[in-house]
């Protein structure tokens, strides 16, 4: 069996469940009045940067190290890299800028694991190396929906990568707030949406 046929109709399986659920997410939505305000939109949608993206060719179409600024081919056995010290910094580089759950475990350790709103501290506790809080969540100061009014776009790798560090991941734009106070914060948020276009 042709393997990449194969890993091309897993591929379009999974993009075809994802579209289907938002189709029906927005289905649910519309058609409940309580619920309008949150519609889910594909542009709104999580934006995420694969690290297969990172993946590049010289120009006879043969592989070249993943790391960055690395113009040299993979070496045995790092597969995708030329070396163990490409490996380990171009990983550490990705994860802690494109890999949410490191982002946001970085962010509850530099609060200390506080509500930056009402100023109460939280139990924690580390699964897989991650922070996991059942009362803590990590609060986008400017939301994320505004990032094209921010003048982000998030089309090729290179506005991807700017747009995720600059604005999605970027350290001072997130915040540790409890439950309670996220929930307010987001409300409020959304009501003033609400208000702005009427009076324009």
């Amino acid at each position: 069996m042709d393997i990449q046929w194969l890993v091309g109709k897993i591929v379009q399986k999974k993009l075809n469940q994802a579209k289907g659920k938002v189709f029906l997410a927005n289905k649910i939505i519309s058609d409940s009045p309580k619920l309008a305000l949150v519609s889910v939109r594909p542009e709104t949608a999580r934006k995420i940067v694969y690290i297969e993206e990172f993946d590049k060719h010289d120009i006879e179409g043969s592989l070249l190290c993943r790391n960055i600024d690395c113009k040299n081919y993979p070496r045995s056995p790092y597969r995708k890299y030329c070396s163990k010290k490409c490996n380990k910094d171009f990983r550490r580089w990705y994860y802690h800028n494109f890999y949410w759950e490191r982002v946001r475990s970085d962010i509850f350790k530099r609060d200390n694991y506080t509500c930056q709103i009402c100023n109460r501290s939280y139990p924690y506790r580390y699964h897989r190396r991650f922070v996991r809080s059942k009362k803590l969540d990590c609060d986008h100061i400017i939301p994320r929906s505004l990032y094209e009014q921010n003048g982000y776009k998030f089309d090729t790798l290179e506005n991807k990568i700017k747009a995720t560090i600059e604005f999605f991941h970027n350290h001072d734009n997130l915040r540790t707030l409890c439950h309670d106070c996220h929930k307010r914060v987001t409300s409020k948020y959304l009501s003033i949406k609400l208000i702005l276009p009427r009076t324009m």
